[in-house]
């Protein structure tokens, strides 16, 4: 696996650093915002004429504490500047995605098929066997949401189940610790 600490390709990339507020809201960017981000993949191809990139092979993408895992990342920037990008595949056919979030010892954990980061909208999908989980230090789940395509509105900080997907969303709410319940 080669890897790739790529200053150049910050930018068209910070689509996917963006895509850490899918399920980590936007307390979890502040601290990884900060740190120089590296792209591991077996393979990767830049045009700078067309301002797209993409990366094959066990892709991991790190920030900080935030890590997507797939196998493929395609990126793009608009000429008006706006970023897109599409994570697909992975370990189970699946794109991995975790964060710890600031001030908490909680993980943001998500996963589906492929994740989709609209930059222009302010909009993450997660598409195809969605789900998304929020995860205390003791490693319970605190919450989780599953759906067959799941939408986060970075801007309203809102999830939402896609009602045209098949299937039905189901979401798992632990109760709260005597603790938690407290304050």
């Amino acid at each position: 696996m080669k890897k790739f600490q790529l200053s150049l390709f910050c930018l068209t990339f910070g689509a996917l650093a963006l895509s850490a507020t899918v399920v980590g809201g936007a307390d979890g960017v502040l601290t990884d915002r900060s740190q120089p981000f590296t792209i591991e993949a077996d393979t990767a191809q830049y045009s700078d004429v067309t301002q797209s990139a993409r990366f094959t092979g066990r892709v991991v993408l790190q920030q900080g504490t935030m890590q997507i895992q797939s196998d493929t990342v395609d990126t793009l920037v608009d000429p008006e500047g706006y970023q897109y990008a599409t994570a697909k595949g992975g370990k189970n056919g699946l794109v991995h995605f975790e964060q710890k979030r600031d001030g908490t010892n909680e993980i943001m954990k998500a996963q589906a098929e492929q994740l989709l980061y609209d930059g222009k909208n302010n909009v993450i999908v997660l598409a195809k066997r969605a789900r998304a989980q929020r995860i205390n230090a003791q490693g319970k789940i605190i919450y989780q949401i599953d759906a067959d395509e799941l939408t986060y509105n970075q801007l309203t900080e809102v999830f939402e189940s896609n009602p045209k997907s098949a299937g039905r969303t189901h979401v798992f709410i632990a109760p709260r610790d005597k603790e938690q319940g407290a304050k």
